[in-house]
């Protein structure tokens, strides 16, 4: 149960924050993602500087297990922020089809391997019917939410297997993974946006201490994440994950006035649905 509240914790501020401090900063997607990503990373050390502790030894296969998910979470997060940017709403809703692929690396890849029954596709099928059912509209206007939020799921999906495979497998402590989420976003991040042409620059100084709040936000977050996936399974920290969604929504919707048509509506609920039948 301590591990099912630790997941909670996190998601719940992962709301805050995608819902009002990504949507709200007057900066880029990936430029909220860098400058939070270094508050967290310099909290990171103050905290293990205060404690007086000394920076573990890691085997190569800690190294690497540790790199893949600070790739993939830069990855993940750079192409959700910037679609937030664009369409949060929709972005968000996309985002949800990241626990149904976890299905797909259980089968493919040995080390995340796990049971898959006929509900999984099931719930797989569903979710692609929502995906279909919210792009449609957009299929002929502007695409790029599109693809940055169907990139986020994939890599996203990634980023929670790997979560559980150096929390479970690897046995690395939360802290030491949260640094090399975060030392990856902000090391990525910045060539996603020389990428994009997107800018880093903060427009107003009244900014910086949202971005600072955001920063303190992310890393306790992180903690709380990993914390929980000692003990949580891949699918139900994804299906979790979905509070977070639900969450910046609405309150991306109240505070940012954005409408949430009916293709949404019905795509949201399909994807959803989807979602609830892998917890059956």
């Amino acid at each position: 149960m301590t591990g099912y509240l630790a997941i909670l914790g996190a998601v719940s501020i992962w709301a805050v924050f995608n819902g009002l401090i990504v949507r709200g900063i007057k900066t880029s997607g990936v430029g909220v993602g860098t400058w939070t990503s270094l508050v967290g990373v310099a909290l990171f050390f103050a905290f293990f500087l205060a404690n007086g502790r000394e920076f573990p030894s890691l085997s190569q296969s800690q190294i690497v297990g540790l790199v893949c998910l600070g790739v993939f979470a830069a990855l993940n997060n750079a192409c959700c922020y910037t679609g937030i940017k664009i369409s949060m709403v929709n972005t968000l809703l996309f985002h949800y089809l990241a626990p149904l692929l976890i299905p797909i690396w259980a089968l493919s890849i040995p080390a995340f391997h796990g049971d898959i029954r006929p509900i999984d596709i099931v719930a797989l099928a569903l979710g692609l019917c929502g995906m279909i059912w919210i792009g449609a509209p957009n299929f002929r206007g502007d695409k790029r939410w599109l693809y940055f939020a169907s990139a986020s799921a994939f890599f996203y999906s990634l980023e929670i297997v790997f979560s559980g495979y150096v929390s479970n497998r690897l046995q690395i402590t939360a802290d030491i993974s949260a640094l090399a989420k975060l030392s990856g976003q902000a090391m990525i991040m910045p060539i996603v946006a020389l990428m994009l042409r997107e800018s880093l620059r903060v427009e107003k100084k009244m900014e910086i201490p949202k971005l600072v709040l955001g920063g303190a936000l992310l890393y306790l977050s992180f903690i709380l994440y990993f914390s929980g996936s000692a003990t949580v399974s891949d699918m139900h920290r994804g299906i979790l994950g979905y509070i977070d969604r639900i969450g910046a929504i609405a309150l991306g919707a109240y505070f940012f006035k954005e409408k949430i048509d009916r293709n949404t509506w019905v795509g949201g609920m399909l994807i959803l649905g989807a979602g609830l039948l892998v917890m059956v």
